[in-house]
This record gives C-alpha cells, sequence and structure tokens, in this order.
C-alpha cells in the first residue's frame, strides 16, 4: 500500500466550521485528496466522495448536479457530523481534458455521456477508491453511511474493506441536467428514483 503525507487545518466556510485535511500521494496536484470533517463522527459516520467537477462548482455550469449535491452533502455532515472526501480527478477520472472532448462531441454530435466516452476510448467509470478507503481508515471510519447514488462506489469501498450503508443523494433533474442524469440512470446503474419508472418501462 503506498504511502501518503498528511497535512491539517481548521476551516471556517459558509457551511461551518470543518477539520480540514489534505492527503498527498506525490508531487502532482491530482496526487492530493482533500478531506473535510465533522466531529462528533459516532460509530456509523455520514460519509460522501466527491469528484472534482470545475464546471459546475466553479464556473456553475447547469448541465449535471455536481454543485447541488456538494452543497447537500456539506450542509448534512455539518448537521450531524461527517466526512467529505474530495478527489481532484475531474471527468469522472478522466481528467479535464477528456471530459472537455466529451462534453464537444455532446454538443456537437449529440452524444450523451456514456456515448462520449466510448467514442474516446474511455471506460464511462474510470475512478478508483482504494485511497479514499485509506482515508476513511486513517479518520477511524470503517464503518460508514453513504451518501451515493452510484452502486460502483459502494462497491469499491467495500472490496477495500469498509463497511457500507448507502444512503441517497438525488438531486432533482432540471431542464438542462435531466439527459444527463438520465444516463447515469439507464446506461451507468445509479440509483435514481426519479428515472426508475422509466427504467422498468423499457
Amino acid at each position: 500500500m503506498l504511502q501518503y503525507k498528511h497535512a491539517s487545518t481548521q476551516l471556517e466556510t459558509k457551511f461551518g466550521s470543518f477539520e480540514f485535511h489534505c492527503f498527498s500521494w506525490g508531487a502532482h496536484e491530482e496526487d492530493n485528496l482533500l478531506c473535510l470533517a465533522k466531529n462528533p463522527l459516532g460509530a456509523e459516520p455520514l460519509v460522501r466522495v466527491q469528484s472534482a467537477c470545475y464546471t459546475a462548482e466553479i464556473f456553475r455550469s447547469l448541465d449535471c448536479d455536481c454543485h447541488e449535491q456538494l452543497q447537500e452533502s456539506l450542509t448534512a455532515i455539518q448537521a450531524c457530523g461527517g466526512i467529505l472526501v474530495y478527489m481532484l480527478c475531474d471527468g469522472r477520472g478522466a481528467g479535464l481534458l477528456k471530459k472537455v472532448q466529451g462534453l464537444e462531441l455532446g454538443r456537437t454530435r449529440g452524444l450523451d455521456t456514456a456515448e462520449a466516452y466510448n467514442e474516446l476510448g474511455l471506460p464511462p467509470d474510470p475512478r478508483e477508491y482504494s485511497r479514499v478507503a485509506q482515508i476513511l481508515s486513517h479518520l477511524g471510519a470503517k464503518k460508514v453511511r453513504l451518501l451515493t447514488n452510484n452502486p460502483r462506489k459502494v462497491e469499491s469501498l467495500k472490496e477495500h474493506g469498509i463497511e457500507v450503508q448507502r444512503e441517497s443523494l438525488e438531486i432533482a433533474a432540471t431542464e438542462n441536467s435531466a439527459e444527463y442524469l438520465k444516463t447515469k440512470a439507464v446506461k451507468m446503474g445509479h440509483l435514481l428514483e426519479q428515472f426508475q419508472h422509466r427504467n422498468e418501462g423499457t
């Protein structure tokens, strides 16, 4: 198992006060994972594992639910204690260049996100969660309530020794985000109740 360096401080945010951690596995920015923790963690802390989405989180693009998921997660964790792990890997781990190429394929050729990644020769979700499991273990969180709609994330953390109970983090689709969320539900297996009846009809 690769060793990491760790630093922490206190961070005041509009959501409240958090312990702010940086875990680093190398010299490059993407080798870092960030973490916001709010005590008390409890025996089964609320946990969110969020991958970077700079288009939504910084520039507030409207085509996904990433910004809203981050806000809801931080609000919930501040209220009851827990951990948010932030992965510096945009494009579901494919990187910013591939993400932008995929967005352009969507804009010019009408491809959804799964089709665009296939066109680019990428798996639909190339993320890997072993380092997330290391962070949770470092913080003493061996059994967690995971805010996610992604069964793959649940199974991956279980494979790395974390006991997981899933809790839904569903954001209502908008006119702009509906097609993206539908693709996640129909083609990538995300558990989104608002599209469940559509899946059952196919």
